[in-house]
Formats: structure tokens, C-alpha cells, sequence
């Protein structure tokens, strides 16, 4: 389960731009790996999300949101993760290791949401720092 200031940061996104996770939500490899090969379609996403994510759920509202809330099933969601059953064939012998590259590689847009919310990129990190090596030239 997230940390509560994670899972905070999640819950406050879908809020304020619930877009964002249902854009990744219907990401056609994603779909067809984690969530049975489902249509293009939102709805049925965000459904067969909610489904994997249901047993740790909250029974209610989480605290600050309606409970009417357009996306309260989202909102309602205490972990945020995909997985799949694999036969031991599909892992075991020379394809093993493609496949699990494949399926680690359709989570890479998942992911990628996930940490731009609860690890988003440092200023620093992302090429915003200021150049400072003009502020010393300028001291000598």
C-alpha cells in the first residue's frame, strides 16, 4: 500500500485532472497484457483497473472527497498496480526473459504516470537549475 502522502498526491491528481491516469488507463498494450485485451474504451478501463485494485479499496469515500464524485472509484483505490498470471511456460526456457521484458515494457507509461505524481521530477534534475557559473564570473 502507499504511503499516505503518495497515495494522497494520487488521489488529488485524479481529482484535478483524472485525464492523466484514464489517458494511461486505455494505453493499448496495457490493455491487451493487464486487462484482458478490452476495448478502446475508458470506461471499461478504468473498470477492469478498479477490479485489480478492488480488495484493499475503501468500502466509502476517502476523507475531503463526495461521494458523488465523478470518479470515486479511482478516488476510493488504496493501491495502484497492475499485474498478470503467467503460465510457467511463458517465463521458462529461451522466450522467458523476452516476455518479461515485454510486459515490464507495457508498463512503462504506468509507471511513468505513477512517479510524475509521487516522485515528480526534481527542477534540478530536469535541466531547470540556473547556470551558475555566470553569477561567479560575475563576483570575480
Amino acid at each position: 500500500m502507499p504511503e499516505a502522502q503518495a497515495l494522497a498526491a494520487l488521489r488529488r491528481d485524479i481529482d484535478r485532472n483524472p485525464q492523466k491516469i484514464k489517458r494511461t488507463l486505455v494505453n493499448s498494450r496495457l490493455r491487451k497484457e493487464f486487462f484482458g485485451g478490452i476495448p478502446d474504451d475508458e470506461k471499461k478501463a478504468v473498470k477492469a483497473f478498479v477490479a485489480q485494485n478492488a480488495e484493499n479499496a475503501l468500502k466509502t469515500k476517502p476523507k475531503g472527497y463526495d461521494s458523488g464524485h465523478k470518479n470515486i472509484e479511482l478516488l476510493r483505490l488504496r493501491n495502484f498496480t497492475v499485474g498478470k498470471k503467467l503460465e510457467d511456460e511463458e517465463v521458462i526456457g529461451s522466450k522467458g526473459l523476452a516476455r518479461v521484458a515485454e510486459l515490464i515494457s507495457c508498463m512503462v507509461p504506468f509507471i511513468t504516470y505513477l512517479n510524475s505524481i509521487v516522485m515528480p521530477d526534481d527542477p534540478v534534475e530536469s535541466g531547470e537549475e540556473a547556470d551558475t557559473s555566470d553569477e561567479t564570473a560575475q563576483e570575480d
